[in-house]
């Protein structure tokens, strides 16, 4: 790439000189930052795109993620067409829930529902929602980037003029000339260490904006890859939109990793410049008493997954009042139900039956005094499917269990929860898991994991 750089031929004049120059120069940039840096990695999210396909109960559980996030990041795609504007097709959304998790959107503007049907509204009210004066929204550059978006008619220009956009790229150069001032060596000195890094010294005049790839390289030491700047991000990029073979999924899934990156390395630098700090979120503990456990076939903590998972007997749908007083029943008095009366002589075994089970009461009663509930969860997804999904989530937790309901047949899964301060934000983390989307979401992973296996070992 230096030697075309250096040896451009003389055909090449004027605007496509230049531009020829240019592409070189990038490339030339992208594989010095791919061999001096790791990957960008990201911190732990989840992804969700938002198109036709994405149903009204999703688009609902979102809304209510966004409404309790404080923080969020943006970025957008678009494509370059022959003589022409470039067209505005991808919004990349990042709700931070908590310091280190977060959720990502991707909204699909050339995939969108027709105007005026109720997916669509809620698409639009999620936009709203975001779009909150009181929550700043950050973004590399300006606002401006938004305006071609209008058209879609998912909102308004004046809504972007009342939104509260901050340039996180105007605060980081900011911060850069803040902190790299220029560092005049000696030749005696013999500490080489302290390389100069002010902007000057590393070829970026003072007015010179900095690109996320060239923060993330100076500040994070990492190769935030943008090979794909010029691809078409308007093909459909959710594998609900269309049926893909293994090479289609791949291409989708590299263009999806390098649209997310974006607004997640800018969440890297909110951290890291201190600009944001979420703690974890305190909340009132609750007092309900699971009674609506299945307290015979309640599975707690082990380090042996390997067991198998028992039946859950189904248990009888209970009205408010009538549930809160056999809560209080069970958890309030349990030791007068197992009480003997005085004149029962019980036999050692018998005695020890009762101990043990006054003990397992206790401790179910300390399992589930925290507690996360889901219901209507897809009948598909065993214990164990259960627990190794929380895990990948960092939820920390006592026990699990599931109950089915004897009239409506439906499933609902209790998880204790061991710190109750962490409660809110493990709700907002997990609140859109579990459900039959989920699961659809997971097999349809896994089968192109085994199909892309299944083709490499042919190869």
């Amino acid at each position: 790439i230096k030697w075309k750089l250096d040896n451009i031929p003389s055909t090449y004049t004027g605007k496509s000189r230049q531009n020829y120059s240019k592409s070189l120069r990038k490339k030339l940039k992208e594989h010095h930052y791919a061999s001096t840096y790791q990957p960008f990695t990201p911190l732990p999210h989840t992804l969700h795109y938002i198109n036709r396909t994405t149903s009204e109960e999703t688009l609902n559980q979102i809304n209510q993620t966004v409404t309790t996030s404080l923080y969020f990041t943006l970025d957008t795609e678009s494509i370059q067409i022959r003589q022409r504007k470039n067209k505005p097709v991808l919004i990349q959304i990042q709700a931070l829930v908590s310091h280190h998790f977060s959720v990502i959107f991707i909204f699909e503007m050339c995939h969108l529902p027709r105007e005026h049907t109720t997916t669509f509204n809620l698409i639009k009210n999620l936009i709203t929602t975001i779009f909150n004066s009181s929550k700043p929204i950050y973004i590399w550059g300006e606002r401006d980037e938004l305006t071609p978006f209008v058209i879609y008619n998912l909102f308004s220009a004046t809504q972007l003029s009342l939104t509260n956009f901050q340039n996180l790229q105007d605060k980081f150069k900011e911060q850069w000339q803040q902190q790299h001032p220029h560092i005049t060596s000696t030749i005696s000195s013999s500490d080489l260490t302290h390389e100069c890094v002010c902007e000057k010294c590393i070829g970026k005049s003072s007015h010179e904006l900095w690109s996320l790839q060239d923060a993330v390289s100076y500040e994070l030491k990492e190769w935030l890859d943008k090979r794909s700047t010029m691809s078409y991000f308007n093909i459909g990029l959710d594998p609900q939109l269309s049926q893909l073979n293994l090479k289609e999924q791949q291409d989708r899934q590299k263009l999806t990793n390098y649209a997310a990156n974006d607004c997640l390395s800018m969440q890297r630098f909110l951290i890291k410049m201190q600009i944001i700090t979420i703690a974890p979120t305190t909340t009132t503990t609750t007092n309900i008493h699971p009674s609506n456990i299945n307290h015979e076939n309640i599975e707690p903590i082990s380090s042996d997954d390997s067991e198998p998972e028992p039946e859950r007997e189904p248990e009888p749908e209970i009205e408010p009042e009538e549930q809160q007083s056999q809560r209080t029943v069970t958890f309030n008095t349990p030791l007068s139900i197992l009480e003997p009366k005085k004149h029962e002589q019980l036999s050692s075994e018998e005695r020890k039956k009762i101990h043990n089970r006054i003990c397992t009461i206790k401790q179910r009663h300390r399992y589930y005094r925290h507690e996360l509930t889901f219901r209507d969860i897809d009948r598909r997804f065993t214990i164990r499917k259960i627990k190794n999904i929380l895990r990948q989530y960092d939820i920390s937790f006592y026990a699990v269990n599931v109950s089915t309901s004897s009239t409506t047949n439906t499933k609902t899964l209790y998880v204790g929860i061991r710190d109750p301060s962490l409660i809110q934000a493990y709700d907002q983390r997990t609140c859109m898991l579990f459900s039959t989307h989920h699961y659809n979401k997971i097999n349809s992973r896994q089968r192109r994991y085994h199909s892309s296996s299944h083709s490499n070992r042919r190869h």
